[in-house]
């Protein structure tokens, strides 16, 4: 009898859930596409149905629709799901802020909305909040056109005005928070830029600017902030323009910060491939704007959904080589590449993952405060590698330069810890022709004296960020981090400086300078560029030599009178 009694007890309650499931499912709102003509002025009387899609336990429907160039009837059917003392809106939302939508309530007049502004009170920015004047009584039944070119899913639900007043206010505040720190953090990578004048910097600018202003178009606020009208009025193509240069900047942000080039060569160039795979996307949104929406929101989040992990491999590999600062790349990119995933993996259809948009803009401004961190670290590390830690290395006593070994340490300390970023840097080697003879001839105290003043006149043409070093007798060494040309400058105004006359016990002494030049190569150490500068050297010293012999040869003889 017990065993009776549990089983009729459980078939109530299961017919009980059974019957509230049936009741929940009878007013769920439902939205189907018609098989119409989407460019008609009044909805069809009688189409068939070519998809459909019921409100799930979110409440939202989604449909998605076909690529297209016209328009789309919708029918949509619900219960009365507001409570009857609030007023019920139509939410629309997933159409791209495309426009105009022409909507049928049940039991009132059609109306046209132009735009998001026209949507009535309370306003919803990401989409249109469509009225319903007398609710949704019965079985009634409401029609919406839509554009075609859409890009994603069409999403509907029901809600109240108040509900949407308080999303309204929510989003807003949340976008105007992380713009203002990305912003904040795009001009403080760009300082560093400036100072520095490393890409590496300048990359994360980038995308922190692209990420903020690509936040404030898609939340529909770009329209209220000065200078920003004309992007907002580019649409979806100019919001996934910013959008595709962050992802550009971060790839080859990616790709200098984690030393790819020096660790993995070839794992660098399949992250170059997926670089310029975007730019040649991003070439094809622009030439086809509307008609390529579809294709290009598809093929963006395939993209984003292999390349997020890769690069947190990628990272992991940059750790166990001993990347500096990879632990905090890792700490501040896995939990926004891996929402990036999750988001395109909700685009994509393959699973409802909706809560992922709402936490994009937070996790970026966590994950740009982190790394902002990082890179001003990275950049005090630098500066105390170019100037202070030259305090602790060993010293010529004669002169107080760096001695040779000193500098090449230093250099080896660049290249391990890539505290100069994948900048170029050259190295000058000069020496002092003649200084033995001067020696020989006038003492070891005027040759010293000589060595003294032509480092001081050297340093003073020097930046602050360069280094000089005594290697051997009357050689020295200048590294300066800049490109081929202002290295050739820098040389120049070396030569020049050094062939004024210096003051010696009294008497102007005219010294020769010989300079040799050679520019980083990326993978080489200190030993081999001091290896090219010293050929570099010796060429100018026998081209010097050759030049003296013509000179002499070229002038008369002296005849005496």
């Amino acid at each position: 009898m017990i065993g009776c009694h549990w089983r009729a007890a459980l078939s109530a309650v299961l017919a009980l859930w059974l019957g509230v499931a049936a009741a929940a499912g009878a007013h769920a709102l439902r939205v189907e596409l018609l098989l119409a003509d989407g460019d008609a002025a009044g909805p069809p009387a009688s189409a068939p149905v070519v998809a459909q899609a019921e409100a799930l336990d979110d409440g939202v429907a989604r449909l998605p629709l076909p690529p297209g160039e016209g328009h789309y009837w919708l029918r949509i059917s619900g219960g009365d799901l507001v409570l009857p003392t609030a007023r019920p809106w139509l939410v629309l939302d997933g159409i791209g802020g495309l426009a105009p939508v022409l909507f049928h309530p049940p039991g009132a007049a059609p109306l046209q909305v132009d735009n998001v502004l026209a949507g009535g009170e309370p306003l919803v920015r990401r989409g249109w909040a469509l009225p319903l004047p007398h609710g949704w009584p019965g079985d009634d039944i409401a029609y919406l056109r839509v554009p075609g070119a859409s890009s994603g899913p069409v999403l509907l639900r029901l809600a109240t005005g108040p509900e949407l007043a308080l999303e309204q206010r929510r989003g807003a505040r949340r976008v105007a928070a992380a713009f203002t720190v990305l912003v904040l953090g795009a001009c403080v990578a760009f300082a560093l830029w400036l100072l520095f004048r490393d890409l590496l910097y300048l990359c994360h600018g980038g995308y922190l600017a692209g990420v903020a202003v690509f936040a404030v178009l898609d939340s529909g606020d770009a329209g209220e902030i000065f200078g920003m009208g004309w992007i907002a009025a580019g649409g979806a193509t100019a919001a996934w323009t910013f959008a595709a240069l962050a992802v550009v900047s971060q790839f080859v942000f990616t790709l200098r910060f984690l030393e790819l080039d020096r660790i993995a060569p070839r794992a660098a160039l399949a992250v170059r491939g997926l670089a310029w795979l975007q730019v040649a996307m991003l070439a094809v949104l622009w030439l086809g704007r509307a008609r390529v929406h579809e294709a290009y929101h598809l093929s963006q989040h395939v993209l984003l959904l292999f390349a997020a992990p890769a690069m947190l491999l990628l990272a992991m590999l940059a750790r166990r080589r001993g990347v500096g600062h990879a632990g905090i790349y890792l700490l501040a990119w896995a939990p926004l590449l891996l929402l990036v995933a999750a988001s395109s993996i909700d685009q994509l259809g393959l699973a409802r993952l909706p809560w992922t948009q709402d936490l994009l803009a937070p996790t970026a401004v966590v994950e740009s405060l982190l790394l902002a961190g990082a890179l001003v670290h990275r950049a005090l590390a630098r500066h105390r590698l170019a100037i202070g830690d030259d305090a602790s290395l060993a010293r010529d006593p004669l002169t107080g330069a760096l001695d040779g070994a000193a500098l090449k340490h230093k250099l080896d300390a660049w290249h391990l810890r890539a505290s100069f970023g994948r900048n170029r840097y050259g190295l000058l080697l000069f020496e002092l022709a003649g200084h033995s003879a001067f020696v020989t001839a006038h003492g070891t105290a005027a040759g010293d004296a000589l060595l003294q003043q032509a480092l001081s006149r050297t340093r003073a043409l020097l930046r602050a960020d360069d280094s000089i070093a005594r290697v051997e007798g009357a050689r020295f060494a200048v590294i300066s981090e800049c490109r081929r040309p202002d290295c050739e400058q820098l040389l120049e105004r070396i030569r020049a400086g050094l062939a004024e006359p210096f003051r010696v016990d009294g008497r102007d002494v005219v010294v020769d300078v010989c300079i040799g030049l050679a520019m980083s190569r990326r993978g080489e150490n200190a030993d081999g560029l001091f290896a090219r500068a010293g050929t570099a050297l010796h060429h100018d010293r026998e081209r010097r030599e050759l030049q003296a012999l013509f000179t002499a040869a070229a002038q008369p003889p002296l005849v005496d009178a």
